[in-house]
């Protein structure tokens, strides 16, 4: 099992905080690359896999963090990627870029989707060029918001609303989403600026465009491997990407009527994830707790995000202003929470053929775990020892009773 991997980002001090402060001084104390404190806040220590300061670049993040997700992806697993913070501490700019100035592969300020666009179509390009069209990838994309506790399909030109449903087989899905083929970086970025430019953002006194809900990207990554037994070998894997919408407090923002409603929600949302955190954390101590993950549809959605089968990041992304310290504080307490969060991430695989190559597989592995166990080998494959492969009542497919039983 692997902990969630925890990114803090500090954004440069704006314009408008200098002018509140009076100083250029940070509430963020570096005490090491990957340790800070919050002095003004009289908090403890906070260590992160990786932290990055006000110079921090684009570059720098995706290298981190986006480009680690992608190659679990290539291998199968799910992934996700969360950005989290209070409003206007750059979480839409460390995954987007600057708004509406993607100008390409050249770009330095494009984001994290962008960059994840480019490495994930390179490498699907090395393999199948590796491979000698043996591999075969699918790319499937989504993308929905989730405004007030309701999703919409921002896919769609009408933009309508979706149900939450969940399957024995299929587990947590959206009923009748938007699924869109893309082939490219250039086809998935033109999927994602249409979607973009439906979500619900406003102005606050924090943020001249806030978002004002959960956006979240879903690809679906499907590689099909033609084996020298005849057998095909099927991987598919979930990436999620999440903007989160900031947290606020309506002094600060100044927030008031249908913006009011919208942080009420917002900040009802962000506290179930925060309970969903702390008894996974629980969990991960050894002390039974029940998860609440039913509690919003954005911790239902991502169950497997949190605590279960995924590869997940988590990008904090805070102000380094004197008079956001209470936030700041906030969100990486929230963040080093999260970190002791173990998940269980498995290769999504299975395998397909006519039932003859079928059970001759299944002979073979079994042969090979039996020579294994006879030569005493210490290094041999725990997950291949322990894996099973049953042939289905669909006479086409294998089912693997553990889905990262072989690689």
């Amino acid at each position: 099992m692997d902990n969630i991997q925890v990114f803090m980002r500090i954004r440069p001090l704006s314009e408008d905080e200098y002018k509140r402060d009076r100083t250029t001084e940070s509430a963020v104390r570096m005490l090491t690359d990957s340790t800070v404190s919050i002095p003004s806040q009289r908090t403890e220590n906070f260590t992160f896999d990786f932290v990055g300061a006000e110079d921090c670049t684009q570059e720098e993040v995706f290298e981190a963090v986006g480009k680690r997700a992608v190659e679990q992806c290539m291998q199968g697993y799910n992934g996700t990627i969360f950005a989290y913070g209070q409003t206007g501490s750059g979480k839409t700019f460390t995954m987007q870029g600057a708004r509406d100035e993607f100008t390409g592969p050249d770009d330095e300020l494009r984001g994290l989707i962008p960059r994840c666009f480019e490495h994930l179509f390179t490498r699907i390009a090395e393999e199948e060029a590796r491979y000698n069209g043996r591999v075969k990838y699918l790319c499937k994309a989504s993308y929905i918001e989730i405004y007030n506790e309701t999703i919409y399909d921002l896919l769609d030109p009408l933009i309508r609303t979706c149900a939450l449903r969940e399957d024995i087989k299929k587990g947590i899905f959206i009923d009748n989403v938007t699924e869109e083929t893309v082939q490219d970086p250039n086809e998935a970025y033109s999927v994602f600026v249409r979607g973009t430019t439906s979500r619900h953002v406003s102005a606050t006194s924090m943020n001249r465009e806030s978002s004002r809900s959960h956006s979240v990207l879903m690809l679906i990554i499907q590689s099909l491997t033609q084996m020298d037994t005849g057998l095909t070998e099927i991987r598919e894997s979930k990436f999620n990407l999440v903007d989160l919408a900031g947290s606020e407090r309506q002094k600060l923002a100044n927030t008031s009527g249908m913006r009011l409603k919208e942080a009420a929600n917002i900040n009802k949302s962000l506290s179930t994830l925060g309970n969903v955190i702390n008894s996974l954390v629980d969990i991960s101590n050894g002390r039974p707790r029940h998860v609440n993950y039913r509690d919003s549809k954005l911790t239902f959605l991502l169950r497997d995000s949190l605590g279960g089968n995924s590869v997940t990041f988590i990008i904090a992304n805070v102000s380094p202003a004197m008079c956001n310290d209470a936030e700041t504080a906030s969100t990486l307490r929230f963040a080093q929470r999260a970190k002791m969060i173990r998940n269980k991430a498995v290769v999504n695989q299975d395998m397909q053929g006519n039932v003859p190559q079928l059970q001759a597989e299944i002979s073979r592995l079994k042969l090979q775990i039996a020579q294994m166990r006879s030569n005493g080998s210490s290094g041999m494959d725990s997950s291949l020892a322990s894996s099973e492969y049953t042939v289905s009542p669909y006479p086409e497919t294998v089912v693997s009773n553990d889905p990262g039983g072989i690689g």
